[in-house]
This record gives structure tokens, C-alpha cells and sequence, in this order.
């Protein structure tokens, strides 16, 4: 086995080299009384195949084939970058995505502070994913506005609103000054 750490990481492989099939992040760490091996390791499991309690359904070729790699820790500068198979995700589905990979893991107990720094897609999801219909640019020309931070808020489906409701919420957000509802 290539393992570089100890034993009791299941998911740091110092020797792990990328491959083009995997999503890469990049994270800034602060361990919360613990190492940052161990924060970096709990963070790779939450964001993928682990969970916060034991389960045996999972079959070793499975965890083999979906374990994501922590294959560069900074002491330095407390970053470390996670290489995850992309066969772990919904191609095609972003926000699958970025629910794993900047979701839940930012309310562990064992981080103190956690930045995502950067992702990078492999060609089989970039290839997927057309992106959004007007981007930005396209955005702001439907609005009209050019020179601010677009302002926006949304209402939450779950809350119980009629259709009249909504529409009643939505109509004062706009006169009150938002751009997007």
C-alpha cells in the first residue's frame, strides 16, 4: 500500500498524483484542537463517501473506486488539495457538486475555519455543464444595471406561502429595491 500516513487516515495519499478524470480543490484549513492531517482527513471523507457513523454497506472495491485522495498538505500555510473521482458526482449537476464539496463540511466541529479556494473540473463535466443561459454580462443587460452589485433574495418554497403570498413577498422585495427574486 502507497499510504504515506499513518494508518488511521483513510483518505491522505501523499504519493497520489491526479488524475485528468478527478476534481481537484483546493482548501484553506484551521483545525479546531486537533492536526491538520486529521481535520484534512475528516474534511475528504464528509465531502464524499464517509458520514459521521459507522456503516457497512459500503464494499471495499466501491470505497477503493470513490475514495477521494488528500494528496498535498501545507503546514505552511494551512491549505491542502483533495483529488476526488468524478465518477463520486452527478456530471452534470453543479450544484450536487458544490453541496459536497462546500456544503456541511464548513459546520464540522473539528474546523475552526475552512475556505474553499478553487476547484478545478475535468473535461467530462466542464463538457457536460453548459453553463448559465446569460452569464453575468447577460444578467445585468436584462436588468439594466450596470454599475452596482446586483441585490437579490429568495423565497423559500417551504415556508408555506399561497401563490398570491409569494407573488405579494415578491412584488415588495422589487419595490423595496431588489433586482433578482
Amino acid at each position: 500500500m502507497k499510504k504515506v500516513m499513518p494508518s488511521k487516515y483513510k483518505y491522505i495519499d501523499l504519493t497520489y498524483s491526479p488524475s485528468g478524470k478527478d476534481v481537484i480543490t483546493y482548501y484553506y484549513l484551521e483545525p479546531n484542537g486537533t492536526t491538520l492531517e486529521d481535520v484534512a482527513d475528516k474534511v475528504a471523507g464528509e465531502s464524499s463517501i464517509d458520514t459521521w457513523t459507522d456503516f457497512w454497506s459500503l464494499e471495499p472495491e466501491i470505497f477503493e473506486k470513490l475514495k477521494p485522495s488528500v494528496y498535498e498538505i501545507n503546514k505552511e500555510n494551512s491549505t491542502i488539495k483533495i483529488a476526488y473521482p468524478s465518477e463520486l458526482f452527478e456530471p452534470s449537476s453543479v450544484p450536487q457538486i458544490l453541496s459536497a464539496l462546500a456544503g456541511n463540511i464548513f459546520g464540522m466541529k473539528a474546523v475552526k475555519n475552512l475556505r474553499l479556494i478553487d476547484i478545478s473540473f475535468p473535461q467530462k463535466i466542464m463538457k457536460l455543464y453548459s453553463g448559465p443561459a446569460y452569464g453575468i454580462k447577460g444578467i445585468r443587460q436584462l436588468l439594466k444595471v450596470y454599475e452596482r452589485p446586483l441585490l437579490g433574495t429568495i423565497v423559500k418554497p417551504k415556508v408555506g406561502l399561497t401563490s398570491s403570498k409569494h407573488a405579494k413577498v415578491a412584488y415588495n422585495a422589487w419595490i423595496g429595491g431588489l433586482d433578482i427574486v
